[in-house]
């Protein structure tokens, strides 16, 4: 009995080391978890989450690397088993937490589930719960990869005695599918008129499922062959289940013309389409529908707006005929999207099903939308149609929790060291992610534990408010999985003391406030030497001055460090022109100063005077102020101030002159005038005059070149043309060169032009070659202007010279050979009257000479000239040929002069026939004239044409002829634009009854009687002359005494004489008569007395008034063509010019005959 303690005691050490070994959950542990912690004791880890049961089973995606993967559905419960195991050696229990845990992978707790447990090593213990998602969390990548998921967390904590802490928490995140539906339920009508239904049309309320319709084109219900449309099921060779839907009966094709669709919807007993319970939201009642099932039918809207992204995965196989289409189509009230199965590379065998994915994410993203599947044909082609089947949808669905990542570059766990008055104060840099779907706000706060900062120097956050900077900010709106960048500024006062603080840094929600992040940072004060130099009232520029000219920049200066310290002053330029020179310190009492000792917060008012260089560009100049410690400080402060030189103006005009006489000649003078820039820049004018218009006066440029500042200079000319005209009088002319930069500058000058009294004259050319003049024509006249030039009234004095004799001109309408006076700047149109002799040919030029009468009063010679240039006689153009001679023996009205034409002109000419009149052949016939066709006509290049001329003879014509045979010349003028040509034709015309020649004893005693008659006078004559020599030697003094022929007037005008039959003899003259009583009167010894010469007139001066009245026509020097020149002892005693013109020669005639 002694022995059984013992054996009793080892026996029961025994069954208790072996107690581990039976417990009901036993797990072996494997090789890697026991080479993990080989030597743990006690070592809880959370082993496996799995997903399902014999009633709750998670679904499966197929990969494409073939493996697969489970997800649940949005609102359906599954059972999740999470095993924890004690994975240590050590045989005693132990005691460990556990929590079962459901994250979303926004970051946030969506339920959790506490357990505990006790286990020995190598012990095992399963805890299950039921979880029920609430959000979808899934999607497809565009390899057909199922991602994401919602994530069941399993932690285990030991406490100290767990030996190894790294596999106390587990993860798995299990993809969260939106809606699946296998596409076994649906409703349609009776397709194929069998009397069967070709659908489930099993109805339960508020279940999602599948119902046809079919439409015409313009969305009605179709009634052809019925409402329900031409979908339907198939419960054979199904991707999922035992039905799926096609648009044929089996074995058929599909009809043609159709648009029928396939609605998701719910049947509801209710009037509305709120959500019955199903979780898709609600929906859009379709009442033609409705009323074709005879239930209330509501059509899912999906909820885009409610997601992240969206995936729709479908099965499919077949193949549509050429113009139709089966497509999904998402309607948002109009806006249509599809995803086109048609298009797709889907296999035609029979049951071969392919997985399809539509992306939906940016499928009307902000509204929600209705789907269907739809199904439109056409008239043509058709076959058995595409087989669906299969709804599967998968999203990131959003929710309103949301966590922050926030990532800071604060230098932890070290502190910030700062100084006082710090310019380069520290800066809190975040990166402040939304982790969540949801759009947010935030509210930023931060601050310092030494309140008397937050006092005076507030501290100041920048982010994307872009309107609020201070200490406490509230965010603009950030967006779903977007990232805010947001900068904490500290601010150090001046003179801060040396001291540890510590730093705050708030991020709350938006809306509630609850603080998401905070961040606490340490800052140390440490001793410094510090300066502030301020400007005292900001201003940019700081001064605006001119070259040469002083300004004051008022400056305050205080010492922000937390030490005492002594101060230089000074200052460093940016422009190498500027030197120590150009500025000048002085205190407040406005002494000259260089250095200031300073206690801790002295503040001093300083003034820095500028004083700019005398030759400076404008432009604006930076001043770096300074004011430099003095050993131990180092400290530098620095203040930049800005001094705008402005463009300095000040140009000057220097003409060479400011005075100028200058006659209205119309001849240029040219004034230089120098442009002499004395600005700071370099600067271009523009030029303009201010002067009478009549002067037309200009610059020879508008405006200048740069002129180079500080003297440059340039040259601009005034010119000045001098028109023919301008009064007599004195001008202002202004010169104004205005600023090309600055309009408000100009500078100016003034000149005067004097312009005297100026007596011009212009005679203008005459251009007569257009056309050609015939010699011998009578005298034409032309309008030759004559213009007064000058700027004061003048007559002028009119001369002619002509380059050739036999041309003969002169003027009408002058007096004494001058005209009336013509007003300044008008003209006179001189009527002047010219010939050309018969014989005349060629180029001949007439040149008019007019002199200034009011110039010759004043002692001056003023003369202008013209030249009138003409074409005379033939020029070769064409050429007439004589006619054969013809000979007229009897009357007759038909005889023709035949002339032939040839133009030698190498172009067209329109030619004029004419005869002329003055041939004494117009005696001796009755009529002559040129063919009516050939008076004007068109003669083409090196062409010739005949001219008739028509003669018209009487028997009286023939039988008045002088003699029995005459000869007579008719001439053929022909005038073109070019030449004149003529061309004489011969005429031979009898006697009708012709004069007998030989002795004739009438005409003999004819002569006889005649010469006895003369002998018998002879005698008288003497007898009479013996008389008439007695008495006037007896005689004392002539009875009468003619001593003047002043009273002799010939009149040839109105005289009757019309043609040279009837012109009278010359008279004899007085000086030939020596009877003392003729119709003269006086004696011969009378006219050989030398004539009286008149008394002397008066000159006077020739009124200017204008009008001045046409004064008679002064004979000219010049004869007409054909007059006998005038005797070298001059004209016969009281004979005047025109009476030499007609009765010349005959007086000629008679003294050669004496």
């Amino acid at each position: 009995m002694r022995s059984l303690p013992p054996f009793f005691l080892v026996s029961l050490l025994l069954v208790m080391s072996m107690a581990p070994l039976a417990a009901n959950s036993v797990m072996l542990p494997t090789v890697e978890e026991r080479a993990a912690t080989p030597k743990a004791l006690i070592d809880f880890e959370v082993t496996s989450i799995e997903l399902g049961d014999s009633l709750t089973a998670a679904l499966q995606w197929d990969q494409p690397d073939n493996s697969t993967l489970e997800y649940v559905l949005r609102d359906e419960s599954v059972l999740v088993s999470i095993t924890f195991t004690q994975a240590g050696t050590s045989s005693q229990p132990a005691y460990a937490e556990g929590w079962m845990q459901v994250w979303h992978p926004v970051g946030f707790l969506m339920e959790e589930h506490y357990v505990n447990m006790t286990l020995s090593g190598l012990q095992s213990t399963t805890e299950t719960f039921y979880w029920s998602p609430s959000a979808a969390h899934s999607a497809i990548d565009e390899d057909g990869n199922l991602y994401g998921g919602i994530i069941l967390r399993g932690t285990i904590d030991g406490g100290l005695a767990d030996d190894n802490e790294d596999n106390n928490e587990f993860d798995r995140e299990v993809p969260v599918a939106v809606w699946k539906d296998p596409m076994d339920n649906g409703f349609c009508g009776d397709v194929d008129g069998d009397q069967v239904v070709d659908c489930t049309n099993q109805l339960s309320a508020n279940e999602p499922t599948w119902v046809g319709a079919g439409y015409d084109s313009d969305g009605s219900l179709s009634s052809d062959p019925d409402y329900y449309g031409h979908w339907r099921m198939e419960n054979a060779s199904s991707n999922e289940g035992e039905m799926h839907w096609r648009v044929s009966a089996p074995g058929s094709d599909y009809a043609s013309n159709r648009h029928d669709r396939l609605w998701w919807g719910w049947f509801t007993p209710f009037d509305n389409c709120d959500d019955p319970g199903h979780g898709l939201k609600y929906g859009t009642l379709d009442s033609a529908v409705s009323a074709l099932y005879g239930n209330n039918f509501c059509k899912i809207r999906v909820r885009s707006f409610d997601f992240i992204s969206m995936h729709l995965v479908t099965a499919a196989w077949g193949e549509m005929a050429a113009g139709d289409t089966i497509r999904m189509e998402a309607d948002a009230g109009g806006s249509l999207e599809y995803y086109n199965y048609s298009a797709q590379n889907l296999s035609k065998n029979h049951g071969d099903w392919s997985r399809l994915v539509w992306n939906m994410t940016d499928i009307h993203p902000n509204a929600d939308y209705t789907l269907a599947f739809r199904f439109d044909s056409d008239s043509s082609l058709a076959n058995q149609g595409i087989h669906l089947d299969s709804f599967l949808m998968f999203g990131f669905e959003k929710v309103a929790e949301y966590t922050l990542d926030v990532d800071c570059d604060d230098p932890l766990p070290n502190a910030y060291m700062v100084v006082p008055d710090d310019s380069r104060p520290p800066s809190l840099f975040c990166k402040i992610k939304n982790n969540g779907y949801v759009d947010i706000t935030l509210r930023l706060y931060t601050e310092v534990s030494n309140q008397t900062w937050m006092n005076n120097y507030p501290l100041r956050i920048d982010s994307n408010n872009r309107f609020d900077h201070d200490n406490y900010v509230v965010s603009e709106v950030i967006n779903a999985l977007d990232t805010m960048n947001t900068w904490f500024n500290l601010s150090i006062p001046e003179g801060a003391s040396v001291e540890e603080l510590d730093w705050f840094v708030w991020i709350n929600d938006g809306t509630t406030n609850l603080s998401k992040v905070y961040i606490e940072l340490p800052v140390s004060v440490i001793a410094a030497y510090s300066i502030s130099l301020d400007q005292k009232a900001l201003a940019n520029p700081a001064a605006v001055l001119y070259p040469g000219a002083t300004g004051d920049v008022a400056m305050v200066m205080k010492n922000t460090g937390n030490q005492i310290a002594t101060w230089n002053l000074g200052a460093t330029f940016g422009d190498s022109r500027w030197g120590d020179e150009n500025l000048v310190w002085h205190d407040a009492n406005g002494s000259v100063v260089t250095s200031l000792a300073m206690n801790i917060t002295d503040e001093f008012e300083l003034t820095a005077t500028v004083i700019v260089p005398d030759e400076i560009s404008p432009g604006t100049y930076a001043i770096t102020l300074l004011a430099s410690g003095r050993p131990p400080a180092n400290f530098v402060a620095d203040w930049t101030i800005y001094i705008e030189v402005p463009v300095f103006h000040d140009l000057v005009l220097e003409p060479e002159t400011t005075e100028m006489v200058a006659s209205a000649d119309g001849f240029l003078r040219l004034i230089e005038v120098r442009m002499v820039n004395n600005g700071n820049s370099e600067e271009a004018f523009d030029l303009s005059l201010l002067s009478d218009w009549k002067l037309g006066v200009s610059l020879n440029a508008e405006q200048s070149l740069g002129i180079d500042p500080f003297g440059g200079d340039s040259t601009v000319l005034l010119l000045l043309p001098m028109p023919y005209g301008i009064a007599n009088e004195t001008y202002e002319l202004w010169i104004i060169a205005a600023s090309q930069d600055d309009s408000g500058y100009q500078s100016s000058v003034r000149i005067l032009l004097t312009v005297p009294v100026t007596n011009l004259i212009e005679v203008e050319d005459l251009d007569m070659t257009e056309e050609v003049f015939r010699g011998g024509d009578a005298a034409r006249t032309v309008n030759w202007e004559i213009w007064n030039k000058g700027n004061v009234n003048d007559a002028f004095t009119i001369d002619f010279d002509t380059s050739h004799p036999d041309v003969w001109v002169q003027a009408t309408g002058l007096t004494n050979g001058r005209t009336p006076y013509i007003p300044a700047g008008s003209s006179l149109n001189l009527t002047v009257r010219y010939s050309f002799d018969f014989s005349a040919s060629g180029e001949r030029d007439i040149t008019l000479t007019a002199s200034s009468v009011e110039a010759a009063s004043d002692g001056f010679t003023v003369i202008g000239s013209g030249n009138a240039e003409f074409i005379v006689g033939t020029q070769g153009f064409f050429q007439i040929l004589a006619p054969s001679p013809l000979e007229i023996v009897e009357s007759g009205d038909d005889y023709a002069l035949v002339y032939t034409v040839v133009n030698l002109y190498p172009d067209n000419q329109l030619l004029r026939a004419d005869i002329d009149r003055n041939s004494d052949i117009f005696f001796n016939i009755f009529d002559a004239r040129v063919d009516a066709g050939d008076r004007d006509f068109v003669l083409l290049a090196n062409e010739s044409r005949t001219i008739t001329v028509w003669l018209t003879v009487t028997d009286d014509n023939l039988e008045n002829l002088l003699e029995n045979e005459m000869i007579f010349g008719i001439v053929l003028e022909v005038d073109g634009d070019r030449d004149k040509v003529s061309m004489n034709g011969s005429v031979v015309m009898y006697k009708l009854n012709p004069i007998e020649t030989g002795v004739d004893v009438e005409e003999t005693a004819w002569w006889a009687g005649n010469i006895l008659f003369l002998l018998i006078g002879l005698g008288v004559v003497v007898a009479v002359l013996v008389a008439s020599l007695r008495i006037f030697k007896s005689a004392t003094a002539p009875m009468e005494e003619i001593s003047t022929l002043d009273t002799y007037e010939m009149t040839v005008d109105g005289s009757g004489w019309d043609d040279q039959d009837g012109i009278p003899n010359a008279p004899e003259l007085p000086a030939d008569d020596e009877v003392a009583n003729s119709m003269y009167g006086g004696a011969k010894e009378i006219f050989e007395q030398p004539p009286e010469m008149p008394p002397p007139t008066s000159v006077e001066p020739e009124p200017e008034p204008e009008p001045e009245p046409e004064p008679e026509p002064e004979p000219s020097s010049e004869l007409p063509p054909g007059v006998p020149p005038i005797p070298e002892k001059g004209l016969p005693e009281g004979w005047s010019q025109e009476q030499w013109a007609h009765y010349g020669q005959r007086w000629l005639d008679q003294q050669n005959s004496e």
